[in-house]
């Protein structure tokens, strides 16, 4: 059970938050009929992730075993077999779209999509580089949009923006840092990518996401919603957590677990619970 247990990876849960997004910004943190629809999505996005990460480890099994961290995955150490990391996939993708059926078909759409999306990117799509970036953020990006279509809440453009590009920024942060670390010079030519390119990538998304936050928060669109509220002070929260995300990229080669960072990094952790503290008091104070 313990080895069933890491397969599901609960620790890489906290990248379903992205489905909050709409929630939080739209007034509906407190409504419980949004709540309900809020609370399946994150399930149902749990249980398709872990399905996800244990189809993952099956097709690169032999791959992690050469890695110096993902060598101690349960599929690479020999805790798990295939027949028993295969039937986790199975029943618990099975188990994310029961869940998403409580909520209604749309979100049942939203779930097989990523699933599928999941499923061609983890045959194919991860060997073809920039384009495994592109399709990770795009996973995110249906993350957003089960968060919109489970509690029934319009998006915004501007949501949608600004969650595809710290996906996107997370993404290839992953990519960084698996090449970062990789010791075996055949590996690094074959992955497709060059560090040189990764690290002016992250910055240039770094940059396009924190001017796109700031236009968010200035927005018509945000003001018709909000009123005067002055979102724009939550932005020095949203700064601090992409500058330290990139120190620790760029300096460190830390960017490939960003869940990892982002609960063991103090730093990280000040800017998310400032970030999210300030938009409590901005929108529900």
């Amino acid at each position: 059970m313990r080895a069933l247990l890491e397969l599901a990876r609960p620790e890489q849960w906290i990248k379903n938050g992205f489905v909050l997004l709409p929630l939080i910004f739209a007034h509906a943190a407190f409504d419980p009929v949004a709540l309900r629809g809020a609370a399946i999505a994150v399930l149902a996005f749990c249980l398709a992730s872990s399905a996800v990460y244990a189809g993952n480890d099956l097709v690169d099994v032999e791959r992690d075993r050469r890695h110096p961290e993902k060598r101690l995955r349960p599929l690479a150490r020999g805790a798990l077999g295939a027949p028993q990391a295969r039937i986790f996939a199975i029943s618990t993708a099975a188990a994310a779209l029961a869940v998403a059926a409580f909520d209604g078909w749309p979100l049942v759409v939203v779930i097989a999509l990523y699933l599928g999306l999941q499923v061609a990117y983890t045959l194919a799509l991860k060997r073809v580089a920039y384009l495994d970036a592109i399709v990770l953020a795009a996973g995110f990006l249906l993350r957003i949009v089960g968060g919109g279509v489970g509690p029934d809440i319009p998006l915004t453009p501007w949501i949608v923006v600004v969650g595809f590009l710290v996906a996107l920024l997370l993404a290839l942060g992953k990519r960084q840092g698996d090449l970062a670390q990789s010791v075996d010079p055949a590996a690094r030519a074959a992955s497709g990518y060059r560090l040189e390119t990764l690290n002016r990538a992250l910055v240039t998304v770094a940059l396009a996401t924190l001017g796109a936050y700031v236009l968010y928060t200035v927005s018509a669109d945000v003001l018709a919603r909000h009123g005067a509220h002055p979102l724009v002070w939550s932005t020095p929260w949203v700064a601090l957590g992409l500058l330290r995300y990139l120190w620790l990229a760029l300096r460190r080669g830390a960017g490939g677990n960003p869940s990892r960072l982002v609960l063991r990094d103090r730093w990280l952790l000040l800017a998310v619970a400032g970030w999210l503290a300030t938009l409590g008091v901005i929108l529900y104070g």
